[in-house]
């Protein structure tokens, strides 16, 4: 059995959502859950990563206008080839 700690106004949300949306069927809101994280979780995984690439720039003096110019004409060059 799995288990998960949720701050009390979290587990009232999912309650209420598993009780509304899913018919109390805590098995089927899971499995929902999955698919959902399945087609979307790359999004905060590339969301981290950028955060992370964003930081180490910031940390190494920031970044030029003129290299992030140059850099999306080149990613645009060569994605039209």
């Amino acid at each position: 059995m799995l288990s998960v700690y949720l701050p009390k106004t979290i587990e009232k949300q999912f309650l209420d959502i598993v009780k509304n949306d899913y018919d109390g069927n805590l098995e089927s809101a899971f499995v929902e859950f999955l698919k959902i994280y399945k087609k979307y979780g790359w999004k905060e995984q590339l969301l981290q990563d950028v955060k992370s690439v964003r930081a180490e720039v910031k940390r190494q003096g920031g970044i030029s206008q003129k290299t992030i110019e140059d850099a999306i004409k080149k990613y645009r060059k060569e994605i039209s080839e």
